[in-house]
């Protein structure tokens, strides 16, 4: 995927577009280092390199694409009317590196949850894609039912 804006549909607007930076994974990536002078230490940061640019995310107003692959791609999107539950975790890493993760669970039988890792440590993403899914929802005319 290139790092470019995708295109956006008709009344639709960027929440946040990218892909998890090196603190994402930086419990590995800093072994890796300490690593590195013995070839199982470059190993582990190729894997981490491949990893990291091996996904990428773009949350907007209406939706989230999932991009995946290295050699070959494939892209999932989820509707954001078809999110049932959304969670913020930042662990006490995360927090000392400043990063976050979304957790997506969705009404989707081949992928229902998502995990965004590598974001900025603020809530702001999180309240901004919340704050999306319920007007999805409204507009759909989408309603919790208990189960």
């Amino acid at each position: 995927m290139s790092d470019s804006k995708r295109a956006l549909l008709d009344g639709e607007t960027l929440i946040w577009q990218g892909r998890p930076n090196w603190r994402a994974f930086a419990g590995a990536t800093v072994l890796g280092w300490v690593l590195a002078p013995v070839l199982v230490g470059l190993v582990l940061l190729a894997v981490l390199g491949a990893k990291k640019r091996s996904v990428a995310w773009m949350v907007s107003s209406r939706r989230i694409e999932i991009e995946r692959g290295w050699l070959s791609r494939r892209i999932d999107t989820l509707e954001l009317w078809r999110v049932k539950d959304l969670e913020f975790r930042q662990g006490l890493w995360d927090r000392l590196v400043g990063v976050s993760t979304i957790v997506v669970t969705a009404h989707d039988e081949k992928d229902p949850v998502v995990e965004i890792r590598g974001l900025p440590s603020d809530r702001s993403i999180y309240d901004q894609l919340s704050n999306a899914i319920m007007t999805a929802r409204q507009q759909r005319g989408v309603m919790n039912v208990a189960q």
